[in-house]
């Protein structure tokens, strides 16, 4: 989709493991990681470490529109989107939502990327456990009793199932922001937070609203998503030092980090930016989302011929040259399948162009936040663009081929970002990309 001049990004707001979107920042400037031992809850699945979210029920009750929320019927994924959202509200003086009359209301529309909503495991282990045979385990079959489902629902209530569907990250949000325009929860791989943002770009453009909050959420450390990325051998190994084990676009990573995330943009036609009297910090130059058919269900990706084409079809639609870009943000899973083409892609696409270019990856800092990524990374970039900050590439160091010759930065250091493009990208084949310019 090639936005037209109209699509303008006016804040952004993020939940991450380092904490909001100005604590994150902080972190990412002081080449911190906040990556650490798994506790509480947390303890026990692999790989034993990760960036968990710090927040708080009383921290989201605080936010715009979030007084009347009631945390403790929400999952992982619906607390972090409720986080994003708040925090992007917050940054573009929506501080009372509700009081918005019914024409601007209907005008806003929020739409949110999840991977998953998985559940908290405590109960449904239960259950299944109820409902199985362990003798039939034991002999390594599988066996569901269907008449034993009434024993095993003695646990839950209405709430454990109203906060299940997936809509309710969507669902939480908009009622958060009094959005009575478009509503929608889309699901899909960790891409699914850019494509998010496009298809709220796509709104935008065909007048369904004037105002969108769109974003992802992106509970990484949850039970179901640690233990599913375990037995499908994608985890960084156990027992490593915590805040070394993310490394993103690294030859060394034994896999990813998982983190927790939500983030949100505020994105506006210019007419509504004109009568609301604000600010624009970038405008939406472009969006592009890809399928790139992999090897196997889950991935990899046969080579790295359809990440090269999402880059060279993305600065097409912005119309902008490789040498014009200033702030390239990738994904850096940590995962070496897609790592070495993801370096790939970039060394066939900007060439020489990697000496001047600033390579952000914000993986080192917070792990890998599912969908939650890509918009935290267009968080970070639009951050570049209004601080002028380039901060370290945190735990990269031996570096994929195809970044020969990339501009290293081992500090924070001032840096003039105009154009900035934000990848995101998954195993399963699913590629997204934002095009950012400063307003």
């Amino acid at each position: 989709m090639s936005a037209s001049s109209d699509l303008l990004v006016t804040a952004y707001g993020a939940v991450t493991g380092a904490g909001d979107e100005c604590e994150f920042r902080a972190a990412w400037l002081d080449g911190a990681s906040a990556v650490r031992p798994f506790e509480g809850n947390h303890e026990g699945l692999p790989p034993g470490y990760g960036a968990a979210v710090p927040w708080k029920h009383k921290e989201l009750r605080g936010l715009p529109g979030g007084r009347g929320m009631r945390p403790g019927t929400m999952t992982a994924s619906t607390f972090l989107a409720v986080g994003g959202v708040g925090r992007a509200l917050a940054n573009a003086g929506l501080e009372d939502p509700s009081s918005d009359s019914p024409e601007v209301a209907d005008r806003r529309g929020v739409y949110l990327g999840a991977y998953t909503n998985f559940p908290a495991l405590k109960k449904h282990l239960k259950l299944v456990h109820i409902m199985g045979s362990e003798a039939a385990a034991e002999a390594g079959e599988y066996q569901i009793d269907d008449a034993r489902i009434m024993d095993g629902m003695k646990g839950f209530t209405g709430f454990d199932f109203l906060k299940l569907m997936n809509n309710m990250p969507t669902a939480h949000g908009a009622i958060q922001a009094h959005g009575r325009g478009p509503a929608n929860t889309f699901l899909g791989y960790s891409s699914v937070g850019l494509q998010t943002i496009s298809r709220a770009c796509d709104g935008l453009r065909l007048g369904l609203a004037d105002q969108f909050v769109a974003g992802a959420c992106g509970p990484g450390t949850m039970e179901g998503l640690a233990l599913v990325h375990g037995a499908h051998g994608l985890l960084a190994a156990e027992g490593l030092e915590p805040s070394s084990a993310a490394r993103p676009l690294d030859r060394d990573a034994s896999g990813l980090v998982p983190g927790d995330g939500g983030a949100a943009l505020v994105i506006e036609t210019a007419a509504n930016v004109a009568q609301r009297g604000v600010r624009p910090i970038a405008r939406v130059a472009a969006c592009r989302d890809l399928f790139v058919a992999p090897t196997a269900p889950r991935g990899p990706l046969p080579d790295s011929s359809g990440i090269q084409r999402l880059l060279q079809q993305t600065l097409s639609l912005a119309g902008w040259k490789p040498q014009e870009v200033d702030y390239l943000s990738a994904t850096g899973l940590g995962v070496a399948t897609l790592d070495r083409l993801e370096a790939e892609a970039y060394g066939a696409v900007f060439g020489d162009h990697l000496g001047s270019l600033y390579l952000a990856v914000h993986t080192g800092v917070i792990g890998f936040t599912e969908a939650a990524h890509g918009p935290i990374g267009a968080v970070g970039a639009l951050q570049a663009m209004q601080d002028g900050k380039l901060p370290p590439q945190v735990n990269m160091d031996e570096l994929w081929p195809g970044l020969d010759g990339l501009q290293r930065v081992r500090e924070a250091s001032s840096g003039d970002v105009r154009k900035a493009l934000i990848v995101s990208l998954a195993p399963e084949g699913t590629l997204s990309a934002l095009a950012l310019e400063r307003s």
